[in-house]
């Protein structure tokens, strides 16, 4: 399959994975371009990374005129999560392309249960907590997604979506836009520093965005006239099964 064809339909799958689930998309995107457009670990890690700046805000837009994105929670997540995406981002140097590979799929398998068992995983019922313990909660929560965002180069997004709803109660349309208003800050530090380490394709970019931004604000219009349970469901389906898949082909493959 022609190499052009192959990039832009990943472009087009980040870009319906930003609206339709509020994520920046780079998570399945790094997989994807390893698998079916053969591009180097590093460059499939961190160049999807940029693209999900433009393509979250795209989305956001939507969720925002569509009074879905929390502007509060946001600020202390942002705060303490800014400087561990930096930190993140630097410790790919001392790792290998394949060790960031099974990473990547093993983050997406663990982030796949939370949407597949949702229910079963989290306890339902709101308990009440202090003033500090929130606070507290909160910085470790936003240092936690920045370190990750960092190092498996991705928005953050996969990650504050299940927190959103299960930890802090949003619902989860709510969770979808707030996450993309939330993603940019971790995606620019995070997509800097990586650029500077020299991970990132300029011209692999400029393909995933084009295809990406249309399909993010066109995806979100369509999400927030929908219900959103069973779309958790059948997402949570199918990135367990296509993480499964890429984590044995990068163990068995040298």
């Amino acid at each position: 399959m022609d190499q052009l064809f192959v990039e832009i339909l990943i472009g087009l799958s980040i870009g319906f994975l930003s609206g339709f689930f509020g994520l920046g998309g780079s998570s399945i995107a790094t997989p994807l371009l390893k698998l079916f457009a053969n591009v180097k670990p590093v460059y499939a890690l961190a160049t999807p990374l940029l693209v999900a700046l433009p393509s979250a805000i795209s989305g956001a837009v939507v969720y925002y005129r569509n009074n879905h994105v929390d502007f509060k929670l946001p600020k202390l997540t942002v705060i303490s999560g800014f400087p561990f995406v930096i930190v993140g981002a630097v410790l790919t140097r001392f790792v290998s392309g394949k060790f960031l590979m099974i990473s990547t799929g093993l983050f997406i398998f663990l982030i796949s249960l939370s949407f597949v068992f949702r229910r079963k995983l989290f306890n339902e019922q709101t308990t009440v907590v202090s003033w500090h313990y929130k606070n507290l909660r909160n910085f470790v929560l936003g240092a936690s997604v920045g370190l990750v965002s960092g190092f498996l180069a991705n928005g953050g997004g996969v990650i504050l979506v299940p927190v959103y709803v299960k930890i802090f109660k949003l619902d989860i349309k709510d969770a979808f836009g707030t996450s993309l208003f939330v993603v940019p800050f971790f995606a620019v530090p995070g997509a800097i520093t990586h650029f500077i380490l020299g991970h990132i394709d300029l011209k692999l970019f400029l393909i995933l965005a084009l295809s990406a931004i249309p399909l993010a604000n066109l995806s979100a219009k369509v999400a927030v006239r929908l219900k959103s349970e069973n779309l958790e469901i059948a997402y949570g389906v199918f990135i367990l099964l296509f993480s499964i898949f890429f984590m044995f082909r990068e163990i068995l493959h040298a």
